[in-house]
């Protein structure tokens, strides 16, 4: 190792000839088989071995075994849909049993009949996706119970919840892997405002793989009235807004808002969505 650091030594930083005795020495004491007690007065040969080390790595960068070195994973958060596509292109692949993707559901019910009311009710969906083939997907959906008032006079809980089953989150229905997403390769509309809401099934769904997806941003980011705006992904005159980690490139949420309706509080929301991944080795039997 001592030749191959002096060569990169001497590649980047020349010696001068009264340097040479120096260099000499110091070099016999950081190679040295059996290093001294230390002390205080090796607090500069350590700072100097260091330097070597860092030296070292800048050697290895600035010779890159091939041109065509893969890209590796961005460490800088994403600022626009492209760059969170490179993301989950980029991410490295996992090697456990299972992907766990959990969804947070608020979802608006309202009765016509009078007087009008409104309420926001909490699901929440489990899906348990192995990533070997020919293994069985596990779905969970129950409504927690927990829920918030909007306007109006508040009915029964028991009375809401029969009037409503849940929302349907994505389109296709997998029991065992290999899954697919079928609505991922559906053309998007003309029309930008309606691109999100055509999206939002591929977006949401478990099925998708990360290629997938990645595709998918980038044909939303071709439609100049879809924005970015730290991780919120929304277009101009759509009701459907996404969030997106700007860390991880993952979709971690949507909100959707409620159609014009006097009767209902400005900005309240006809649905909201949260999603949070792990992958773990074992699942609920």
């Amino acid at each position: 190792m001592r030749d191959v650091l002096d060569d990169d030594l001497a590649e980047l930083y020349p010696v001068r000839g009264d340097d040479d005795v120096r260099l000499a020495r110091l070099r016999e004491q950081l190679f040295a088989e059996k290093p001294q007690p230390r002390s205080w007065r090796w607090v500069g040969i350590a700072a100097a071995a260091v330097a070597v080390v860092m030296i070292t790595g800048l050697v290895v960068l600035l010779r890159p075994v091939s041109r065509d070195a893969p890209a590796t994973m961005p460490v800088a958060p994403a600022t626009s849909l492209p760059e969170a596509a490179a993301m989950l292109e980029l991410a490295p692949k996992p090697t456990a049993k299972y992907r766990h993707v959990k969804y947070q559901v608020w979802q608006l019910v309202t009765d016509a009949e009078a007087p009008f009311d409104a309420t926001s009710v909490k699901f929440e969906y489990d899906v348990w996706l192995p990533t070997a083939p020919d293994e069985m997907v596990l779905i969970y959906r129950r409504f927690t119970g927990e829920h918030r008032a909007v306007t109006g006079p508040q009915r029964p809980i028991k009375d809401i919840e029969g009037r409503t089953s849940g929302t349907i989150l994505w389109n296709s229905f997998c029991a065992a892997t290999p899954c697919r997403e079928e609505s991922i390769s559906t053309p998007l509309p003309v029309d930008d405002g309606e691109k999100l809401e055509a999206a939002a099934q591929a977006l949401l769904s478990p099925f998708t793989t990360a290629e997938e997806k990645a595709g998918l941003y980038r044909r939303l980011a071709e439609a100049p009235a879809i924005r970015w705006d730290n991780g919120k992904v929304f277009a101009e005159g759509s009701r459907w807004v996404f969030r997106v980690d700007p860390a991880t490139g993952e979709v971690t949420g949507m909100d959707v808002d409620a159609p014009h309706d006097t009767r209902l509080p400005s900005g309240t929301l006809a649905l909201s969505v949260t999603v949070t991944y792990e992958w773990a080795d074992q699942r609920p039997s």
